[in-house]
This record gives C-alpha cells, sequence and structure tokens, in this order.
C-alpha cells in the first residue's frame, strides 16, 4: 500500500489531476476527500475544509488533524475498499498538513503545484457575484451566499495578535490574495525544506505547456506505471474548472501602488 499527497497554491487544475491520476489502474486518487470528480457522493476520504485555518492558526493541532483524518489505519482501510495499491489524496490544505502528512507516513510522497503570484491573484480574486470557485479571498464588500461564506471558514487567515493581522481590515482582496499566495507557498517551501527527497514542486504554468511531461514527473514521483498518460489526460478533460465569469481584475500593472509593492515583496520572500 502506497499514499501520497498532492497540494496547490489554488486554482491550478488540481480536480483534473485527480481524475486524471485515477483512470490508471490500482490508483484511486480523491480531490478534497471526493473519487471520481463526484462532490454529490459521500467522501472516500473525511473532508478537511474547516480544518484548513485551524491547522495554519494552531500548528500544534496538525499532527492530530493528519491522525485522526489521514492516519495509517484509515488509509489503508480505503485501499482495501477502493481494491487499490496506491491512494493519492489531492486537496488545497494539503499544504498546510505537508509537514505532518511527510512525518506521520514514513513512505509519502508530495508533489506541489505552484502558481505565478499573478495569475493566482486574478484567478482567485472575486469582486461582484458568487463565485463558484471560491478558493481566494473575495472583495470585502461582496456579498456571499451560503457555500462562499462556508468555504471563507476555512480559508487562511492571519493568526491573531500578528502584524498582518492587525493590517487585514484595511487591505483589498487583491492584497489578501497576495498573502493567502505568500503564506500558501511558504509552507510548501518548508515541507521542501524539510523532506528535499520527498517533495517535488512544479509550476502550474508547465501543466499548460506540456501536460503529458507535468503528469509524467508526477507518476516518477510518486514510482508508479506511466503507460497510458495521454488516454488518462483525455479522460481528464472533461474535469477542468473553468472560471465562467473570467478575471474580475486586471493585471498586474492595473494594480494600486500598495498592491504592487505588497505583491514585489511577497515574490521576493517566496522566490519565484
Amino acid at each position: 500500500m502506497q499514499f501520497h499527497t498532492i497540494a496547490s497554491t489554488g486554482r491550478t487544475a488540481t480536480t483534473f489531476l485527480a481524475r486524471a491520476l485515477d483512470s490508471f489502474e490500482g490508483i484511486a486518487a480523491v480531490h478534497e476527500g471526493h473519487r471520481d470528480g463526484d462532490k454529490d457522493s459521500e467522501p472516500v476520504l473525511p473532508l478537511l475544509n474547516l480544518e484548513n485555518r485551524a491547522a495554519y492558526q494552531d500548528r500544534s493541532k496538525v499532527a492530530g488533524i493528519v491522525a485522526e483524518k489521514r492516519g495509517k489505519e484509515l488509509v489503508a482501510t480505503v485501499c482495501a475498499s477502493e481494491s487499490v495499491q496506491t491512494l493519492v489524496d489531492v486537496g488545497y490544505y494539503n499544504s498546510v498538513l505537508a509537514d505532518a502528512l511527510l512525518d506521520h507516513h514514513g513512505g509519502l510522497r508530495l508533489v506541489g503545484v505552484i502558481r505565478n503570484l499573478e495569475g493566482f491573484v486574478r484567478s482567485a480574486t472575486a469582486m461582484v457575484g458568487e463565485d463558484p470557485l471560491p478558493v481566494g479571498w473575495p472583495d470585502p464588500n461582496k456579498p456571499l451566499v451560503t457555500r462562499e461564506r462556508f468555504i471563507g471558514m476555512g480559508r487562511l487567515k492571519p493568526t491573531r495578535g500578528t502584524k498582518d493581522a492587525e493590517a487585514w481590515d484595511g487591505w483589498s482582496a487583491i492584497m489578501r490574495n497576495i498573502w493567502l499566495w505568500r503564506e500558501t507557498n511558504a509552507l510548501l517551501l518548508d515541507a521542501r525544506r524539510r523532506h528535499p527527497d520527498r517533495v517535488l514542486l512544479l509550476p502550474f504554468e508547465r501543466l499548460k505547456d506540456d501536460p503529458e511531461g507535468f503528469l509524467e514527473a508526477i507518476l516518477d514521483h510518486f514510482e508508479q506505471p506511466k503507460q497510458g498518460i495521454s488516454k488518462a489526460l483525455e479522460i481528464a478533460k472533461g474535469y477542468e474548472n473553468r472560471k465562467k465569469s473570467g478575471y474580475q481584475i486586471g493585471p498586474l500593472s492595473e494594480w494600486s501602488e500598495a498592491e504592487t509593492a505588497f505583491a514585489a515583496e511577497a515574490q521576493a520572500q517566496i522566490g519565484f
């Protein structure tokens, strides 16, 4: 039995990747707890949406969350029930849980899919209307539907008492999502520093330019057979989450002076 994970900056085609991996014989890939992209069915793994913020703000909770909801016995049970040898858990929240997952499962390997700052912020920032893919922070004045409010309860937010928490109420949605990009990637970089041989970071842009090579790199890292990559990508085509409304903010060149400066600071801190 093998257990591996894919984490994400956010808005990086993780639903698509989960479906592609799930099409390989012997692999069950779940996206945020669900297999085969079916969010109306019972989850294969317990959901972690609300634990995301709690784990970020209190790191002492992370090991317990992993032991309870991604523990070895549970993973073995899921592999047996799904009749597979390998389980891959794909989810944004794995960035927050990365270190604990790697510590708890000695053989686990993690792939982090990272997106450039401008692309993530433009894709994740909703200014008006219902956001069907509410990964990022919306405009503070935008009315939210029930689903947006629920997902927002687990979204990363600065820890109370920090400098960022004090500035939060005065930040625009762009500033908040720059912060979200920075913090998520910092977690992935920390995991790679601690486990350099077990963490692979891949740029989202490579998936767009070379999908076969991208999927091959993931399979290599997970030490899985690579036959059938083209077929897997074809199967996964129907699971691409595209924002029908398009971007609701302009390019970085149109952001305010404060937003542009904050973006530059974040990029310098993360290194890409």
